[in-house]
């Protein structure tokens, strides 16, 4: 068995005896983890869920909401959808307006600044003025995963909160996010991610997680989704039941759980821990289940998943989302149309299908004639968007917005700005050390060789005399062979050489550097595995995102203006879950102190 299912099972067993952590001597002895139910009592005796209201009040308007919708409606209540573009035109008012739609993602393409991704919205928003409001929604997770990169707080990402392990900066992360994505017409979040980053070579999940300990990743969860949904935003958690220990990516191909039935509940507590605190949403993932379900139908169409164990077992009555259909785990089996109505029937309320035009009218027009026909049982219809119903009304939606132009005129508050900061500080982990070159001299002469600009720009804030060579972060192969020889120049002119490392292409960089002997850091911006494979570096930081706040962080750890707090939170092969070294501050070399108690 890999030692990451190995950890899920003594997660799963230490869960199942009420216990923090396992008995002395077990793998997980030295984690002081938060206390969560645990994921057996979810087969016997599952604690239900809050249902998604006790409000007699919520429930008449949504039944007198619901009564006065025809079926095509309905239908268009079940669909999410995209559209290329930056402003409403015919084609999208044709798609929203004449379809009714129930919601419309907005992607990257959508986006160009925050006021007129504002302005967009309000008139998503209007085309549905005298109808029923639709969810505006985005993917803003932080870290990797930006839509609006300005007129809005921009996390440094799911990881680097696991390494603060702050549950009161994972609360304040998610409340002013929320507040900044309302001031610019968004009511719905398709975040946080909850998957368990068990599999390090994860293709997809990776520094979105919190990291790959249940306990961590249910409290830190927990505690974004109550600060979001208290900014009034709908809050759609993902992807369930988990997508942390595949090792495929069901954009290409359909990612398989590989582990047993026990193993997959311990990774599902996460989702569990923040329904019972009343979450809105869930997002599906498409991957097979053969532990809980003995087949490879994808968890997104398969009615033991999401009717069964999400909907009976666990008792969640919010709302139940898909990934989208138009992925090729779901695409080349199914076919997006069948498998609109498959994942309908198995108990998911919406469908999203964001990309090509005539995929959204094949959803569609599957719909329709499996409700007409009673493939979509009316029941089964009406519980579907009495589930979104109850969501807008719920978070709001009916209520009329702030005008736009008092919302552009009020600025963002300058404390969101300071919880990006306060999480990227508090990350900064110090993985190793020689205990002679860092923190950094300020007066040295520095070369610093990184796949993200903002790196060396904090650094020549500080050392304005520092070399700095910016590398593509995906180059070529003949790219490579010049970069290797220009790193190899850069280094030889200076005294230490600062490298900054996103994914595996720039450790030749390192190798490169410090074969000419000078002292090299490293500065690692991604997946803390790839950290301490550069054997070569006299110190590693990892700081777990590339976004300038960030940056920013890792360089004045280097300069010893901060401490280096920040704690794995994930386990590597020579490194425990908890490791973090304690740097010494004040500029120029000195000795490492002392090493933090892993947690």
């Amino acid at each position: 068995m890999p030692p990451r299912s190995l950890r899920a099972l003594t997660v799963l067993i230490v869960l199942c005896s009420g216990a923090c952590a396992t008995a002395p001597g077990g793998p997980q002895a030295s984690r002081d983890t938060p206390e969560t139910p645990a994921p057996a009592q979810v087969e016997a005796d599952p604690s239900p869920t809050p249902p998604a209201s006790g409000d007699p009040v919520l429930e008449a308007r949504v039944e007198d909401l619901l009564a006065r919708l025809s079926l095509e409606d309905k239908v268009g209540q079940l669909m999410m959808v995209g559209f290329a573009g930056t402003e409403v035109d015919e084609s999208v008012e044709a798609l929203v307006r004449g379809r009714r739609v129930g919601g419309v993602c907005l992607f990257k393409r959508n986006i160009v600044t925050g006021e007129q991704v504002a302005r967009l919205n309000d008139g998503l928003r209007r085309l549905l003025a005298d109808a029923i409001p639709p969810f505006l929604a985005l993917d803003q997770e932080g870290g990797n995963v930006v839509r609006v990169n300005d007129d809005v707080v921009v996390l440094p990402g799911n990881m680097a909160l696991g390494a603060t392990r702050s549950p009161e900066l994972a609360y304040a992360a998610g409340h002013a996010q929320g507040e900044d994505l309302a001031r610019l017409g968004f009511n719905m979040n398709l975040a946080p991610v909850l998957d368990v980053n068990l599999n390090p070579r994860n293709p997809v999940i990776g520094i979105r997680s919190y990291g790959d300990s249940v306990p961590l990743v249910s409290e830190l969860g927990r505690a974004f989704v109550r600060g979001q949904q208290d900014a009034g935003l709908v809050t759609v958690a993902k992807h369930f039941p988990g997508h942390g220990a595949t090792d495929a990516d069901s954009h290409t191909a359909l990612p398989v759980m590989r582990e047993s039935r026990e193993e997959v509940l311990a990774q599902m507590e996460p989702f569990h821990a923040v329904m019972r605190d009343g979450l809105d949403g869930l997002m599906t993932a498409h991957v097979a289940v053969p532990g809980l379900t003995g087949d490879d139908v994808p968890a997104t169409l398969h009615p033991q998943v999401l009717g069964g164990l999400l909907r009976q077992r666990l008792g969640f009555q919010g709302l139940v989302l898909t990934d989208e259909l138009e992925m090729d785990a779901i695409a080349q089996r199914y076919g997006v149309g069948r498998a609109a109505v498959m994942a309908v029937n198995a108990g998911a309320d919406m469908v999203l299908i964001p990309w090509r035009p005539e995929k959204k009218t094949e959803v569609y027009e599957a719909l329709l004639a499996a409700a007409h026909d009673g493939a979509i049982a009316r029941e089964r219809l009406d519980e579907a968007v009495r589930h979104i119903l109850t969501a807008k009304v719920r978070r709001g939606l009916f209520e009329p917005p702030l005008l736009l132009e008092e919302r552009l005129a009020t600025p963002p508050s300058p404390e969101h700005a300071e919880v990006a900061h306060r999480i990227a500080r508090a990350a900064v982990t110090l993985l190793r050390t020689d205990g002679k070159h860092f923190p950094l001299a300020t007066d040295a002469r520095l070369a610093v060789i990184t796949a993200e600009d903002s790196l060396g720009e904090a650094i020549r804030a500080r050392a304005p005399h520092a070399q700095v060579l910016n590398v593509p972060a995906y180059p070529s192969k003949a790219r490579r062979s010049v970069l290797r020889q220009q790193a190899r120049r850069l280094a030889l002119s200076a005294d230490v050489v600062v490298v900054g490392v996103i994914n595996s292409r720039q450790l030749e960089l390192v190798t490169m550097a410090a074969a000419t002997g000078r002292p090299v850091l490293v500065v690692s911006m991604g997946l803390p595995y790839l950290a301490e494979l550069a054997d070569e570096a006299r110190a590693v930081l990892a700081i777990y995102s590339y976004q300038p706040v960030a940056t920013e962080a890792a360089a004045a750890a280097l300069f010893g203006e901060i401490g280096t707090p920040g704690r794995l939170p994930v386990g590597l092969s020579r490194l425990a879950f908890g490791h973090g070294l304690d740097a010494p501050r004040g500029g120029g070399s000195g000795a490492l102190r002392t090493e933090r108690s892993a947690r």
